[in-house]
């Protein structure tokens, strides 16, 4: 065999080795493929089966308390939030309202704004309507989980309590759970502006010194004066202390010929015809035990002055603080009215 004889022999069997390798690598790599591909189907399928179910969910109502105990739609919220967790935001919402006056007359042409969470873009909805003549307003069609109702008027006053209405749809155990019912709509109560007066009107704060040194306020200018008709005396630790073990701590207003009553937190328009009685004090002793308290907030009627004028005031303070912070208005005029003449004053 001559040299070019044996180069052509190699580089035959060469290229044979090749080609069986070739094919023996495409032969595994496919069945691999084979095998991996087979693997999965079986997942695929899980996958497409397991959302029949939730296609065929039947619709999400709302559990009635009329028909079960409270633990009975406990049992059934539970269970229906194990077959969708979303389904507390899928309820359908219903609500009926009626608008009246102190009076209890109906209050026609109400702004009524409505917003609740749902499973929307945002997580909430909102839509706007009025009450009808006779005080109603109602919202259909629409689904979510918690409703918020707000209602104004000019020429009215809003509670606070109403300004952030809350109304629950899907939780039964929640204290504010509403299930609809056009026979009996929720009141909203709202309060006519009266012709009102002209007041003095002051914020004040005030820092003392603790030890039962008084400060007193000119009530007609609402500034620290030696003869001002309010007298303000504070006995409380300094350095503040922990809230813990309690402490005595106390708060004293006295009032030049006059006194003073207790008085609604809202709407305390008209001092009333009684006995004022001085002095007024916040007396949180050590051994009050659960009624004790680090802060106190009152509102008070006021009576002062020879010829007789009539205020309402509100202060805060605390036992760790040196402050008292007050607000008050006062007739001038001796009236008894301390509503503050409105702008936008509804005229009958």
């Amino acid at each position: 065999m001559t040299k070019w004889q044996k180069v052509a022999w190699l580089a035959g069997l060469l290229m044979a080795i090749t080609i069986v390798i070739i094919w023996r690598v495409a032969f595994v790599s496919d069945r691999h493929s084979d095998r991996h591909t087979e693997s999965l189907l079986p997942e695929a399928t899980a996958k497409h089966i397991s959302a029949s179910p939730v296609q065929s969910t039947p619709e999400v109502t709302q559990i009635s308390l009329s028909d079960k105990t409270k633990e009975q739609a406990m049992q059934a919220w539970w269970a229906r939030r194990e077959r969708d967790r979303e389904a507390d935001w899928k309820i359908p919402i219903r609500f009926y309202g009626r608008v009246v006056d102190q009076d209890k007359q109906p209050v026609g042409g109400a702004a009524v704004h409505f917003q609740w969470t749902d499973l929307s873009k945002n997580g909430t909805s909102e839509v706007n309507t009025v009450s009808d003549d006779n005080g109603d307003f109602s919202l259909n069609g629409v689904r979510g989980k918690n409703l918020g109702v707000y209602v104004t008027k000019q020429g009215y006053y809003t509670p606070e309590k109403l300004k952030a209405s809350g109304f629950e749809f899907a939780d039964p155990g929640e204290p504010n759970y509403y299930e609809p019912d056009p026979k009996n709509p929720v009141l909203f109560h709202l309060r006519k502006k009266g012709d009102g007066a002209p007041l003095v009107k002051k914020i004040v704060e005030v820092i003392l010194p603790g030890d039962g040194n008084g400060t007193n306020i000119d009530l007609g200018n609402g500034k620290i004066s030696p003869n001002g008709e309010l007298q303000i005396q504070a006995w409380k630790p300094w350095p503040p202390r922990p809230l813990l073990p309690h402490y005595d701590w106390k708060v004293l207003f006295t009032i030049s010929d006059g006194g003073f009553i207790e008085a609604p937190t809202e709407f305390a328009f008209e001092a009333p015809e009684a006995v004022y009685s001085q002095p007024f004090e916040v007396n949180m002793s050590a051994k009050a035990g659960d009624a004790w308290r680090v802060s106190a907030e009152k509102t008070l009627y006021f009576a002062f002055g020879q010829p007789r004028k009539y205020g309402r005031l509100h202060f805060r303070t605390d036992g760790a603080s040196r402050y008292v912070f007050l607000d008050y208005v006062f007739n001038p005029s001796g009236s008894k009215t301390l509503e503050e003449a409105s702008t936008d004053r509804i005229s009958p």
